[in-house]
């Protein structure tokens, strides 16, 4: 009995030990998943990065002054005006600036091989233009002359203007027809350029020493252009006092004046009368 207990007891043993190195040579082929342990603690990038532009103005234009370059086939030599608007120049840059995860600047840094440059280019004014709002000129000599002017046609001190205007001593006729005492037209002084110069266009003259009835040495004055005259030639001009007799209109020392075409001439005519359209 002792005997056979001890060889059941055997056999379980080897049994039991035979199992073992079975399930240990198995389990030498099974993979088992391994766990990354980052997975949940993925963060974003401490900082980012871009490319950021500026546009820097450059300098504003400068006025070039270029005679004899761009003269107009129907132009005069003596009339200068603009021929080309300048333009204000630009600078684009581009700097590579980097944030941090709140946004905020860390660094920049300009990107010099990539900056765009526009140059500035001048405003041109030429002579040798034709008449147009903002031509200019300097009058070589600016005379005075009254309605009884040597060659002028005139009866009862009442005479007209080549723009059909009529003026006399101390009047001038206005649009509505009737007279004004004084020398000006619908507020502006009179003159006489070369035909130029539209008939009924408005000018400011300047840089003078002209003085009497309203005028100031030195002050600008708007005045419209109504007349000739066989002297008006090129630059020369002639402004209209009243009368030749009257002396109350002084033209100083200084003969040459600046003059500055404001609004060119709209001369009409309504029932037989003329008359400038401003």
């Amino acid at each position: 009995m002792k005997k056979h207990m001890m060889f059941i007891i055997t056999m379980i043993t080897m049994l039991l030990l035979s199992g073992c190195a079975i399930n240990a040579d198995s389990s030498s082929n099974l993979v088992y998943p391994s766990f990354d342990t980052q997975i949940n603690k993925i963060e974003p990038k401490p900082y980012k990065t871009e490319i950021v532009e500026q546009v820097v103005d450059l300098e504003a234009p400068w006025v070039e002054t270029q005679d004899g370059l761009h003269n107009d086939p129907q132009g005069q030599s003596w009339l200068s005006a603009k021929v080309k608007d300048g333009t204000r120049g630009t600078s684009l840059k581009k700097f590579a600036v980097a944030y941090n995860i709140k946004g905020e600047e860390l660094s920049r840094i300009e990107l010099p091989e990539e900056q765009e440059v526009v140059n500035t280019t001048p405003t041109i004014y030429a002579n040798g233009q034709k008449a147009k709002p903002g031509a200019y000129f300097t009058s070589s000599r600016m005379t005075r002359y009254g309605y009884d002017c040597v060659g002028c046609n005139f009866s009862n001190e009442r005479g007209n203007t080549s723009a059909g205007i009529q003026i006399g001593n101390n009047e001038v006729r206005q649009k509505d027809g009737s007279w004004k005492t004084g020398i000006t037209y619908e507020g502006y002084y009179i003159i006489a350029t070369s035909q130029a110069i539209p008939l009924c266009s408005i000018v400011e003259v300047s840089n003078h020493t002209i003085s009497g009835r309203g005028i100031e040495s030195n002050k600008p004055f708007k005045a419209i252009v109504l007349d000739r005259g066989g002297a008006i030639q090129g630059s020369k001009t002639d402004l209209f006092i009243g009368s030749e007799r009257d002396k109350t209109v002084s033209m100083g020392r200084k003969y040459p004046v600046d003059i500055e075409i404001i609004q060119m001439g709209n001369r009409t005519k309504t029932n037989g009368i003329y008359n400038c359209g401003i």
